[in-house]
């Protein structure tokens, strides 16, 4: 297994998936940083937090994603007040500038992991099965994807390295 630096690195050009709770810290930094701390689905981040991600994704250049997290990811933005249209607008560009990889639900149900991890998670490890790094502070996915021999990165692995 390649340590958090070598899978950022060997991954640079074919982009990667981001799990849903780390998209969910993206918009929620994006709309209002000070929200971060606040915010019932992002209060374990920081801002620190948002912005080393939103320079890891700006590095990476390509993201990849499923119409799975996407759902989630709409779902759990469920801010308030003049920040749930923010949040909306953001995901609406955010979404635009993704490449969308489908496989039908019915063929995921039959992947290992749905019985476990559930369908979204079982769409990551499809595409993370063809050859894209997943980010994710899900320990559960990132073992069960690295069990599978896939490259899975625990963002908690890449605080450390000071990455810049």
């Amino acid at each position: 297994m390649l340590d958090a630096s070598a899978l950022i690195e060997k991954h640079r050009s074919k982009g990667v998936l981001v799990d849903s709770n780390l998209l969910v810290l993206l918009l929620v930094g994006l709309v209002n940083k000070r929200r971060i701390g606040d915010f019932k689905r992002t209060q374990n981040f920081t801002i620190k937090d948002f912005e080393l991600l939103s320079r890891l994704i700006n590095w990476f250049g390509r993201l990849v994603t499923t119409p799975h997290v996407l759902t989630q990811v709409s779902d759990l933005t469920d801010l308030h007040g003049n920040d749930l249209w923010t949040v909306r607008g953001r995901f609406a560009s955010l979404v635009e500038l993704m490449d969308e990889s489908y496989d039908e639900s019915k063929t995921l149900v039959s992947h290992p992991l749905f019985s476990r991890l559930g369908l979204s998670d079982a769409a990551i490890a499809t595409v993370c099965a063809r050859g894209i790094l997943v980010l994710t502070s899900d320990v559960s996915l990132q073992l069960a994807l690295q069990h599978q021999g896939a490259d899975a990165l625990n963002f908690n692995h890449v605080r450390p390295l000071g990455w810049t």
